[in-house]
């Protein structure tokens, strides 16, 4: 009984934690730098969460793939976010909000390709007191040749509320960052095992 006690709450705690796959084919990261020209595309469903994820996911990337923005590609980094709030009120605080994110098509750099994207929102607040707030947020990435062959995937859950880095990860923009910069380091282990 003691152990049940025990188990149970720990066992909770992991299955709410962060979580990150990945597979990779066995292509060197040498031969993709010396052979291929990836073209970086993104969705997230919302036009300047677009353009933010496009620019993170191509200063982390940039320096380990040939990430081009000009045509010959012979393949692409294909990047799907999607993040939402969640909150603890302390207090008397109360909010009442609805959001909508919505589209389709693949930010490109240049523009999108074949979509559109529609957001809409509104929220009302009462406070006597204050909310924590955090992120839970999916990143896939799928990195793959022009042929349909997949090279390397990743899909990372990040649940801001079981983590320490959920106190200051309070906007899908950061999340997004945060997750980013750990599917670089994913990615560099990854390959690291050549």
């Amino acid at each position: 009984m003691r152990t049940t006690i025990i188990l149970l709450p720990l066992g909770l705690f992991i299955a709410g934690c962060s979580s990150v796959e990945t597979q990779k084919t066995v292509v060197p990261l040498t031969a993709l730098q010396s052979s291929e020209r990836f073209q970086l595309m993104v969705r997230t469903g919302n036009g300047v969460m677009d353009k933010l994820v496009y620019e993170m996911a191509y200063q982390q990337f940039g320096g380990l793939l040939p990430l081009r923005e000009q045509e010959p590609f012979t393949g692409v980094m294909e990047i799907t976010f999607a993040s939402s709030d969640q909150s603890w009120f302390v207090g008397g605080s109360s909010t009442i909000g609805s959001a909508t994110a919505y589209g389709s098509g693949w930010y490109s750099g240049r523009g999108y390709v074949g979509g559109t994207a529609t957001v809409t929102g509104s929220s009302t607040t009462v406070s006597s007191g204050g909310a924590f707030t955090w992120q839970n947020s999916t990143m896939l990435i799928v990195l793959k040749k022009n042929d349909g062959e997949r090279i390397w995937t990743a899909d990372y859950n990040y649940k801001g509320g079981w983590e320490m880095s959920g106190w200051v990860v309070n906007t899908p923009e950061e999340a997004a960052r945060l997750v980013i910069r750990r599917l670089k380091e994913k990615f560099q282990n990854d390959f690291k095992k050549e």
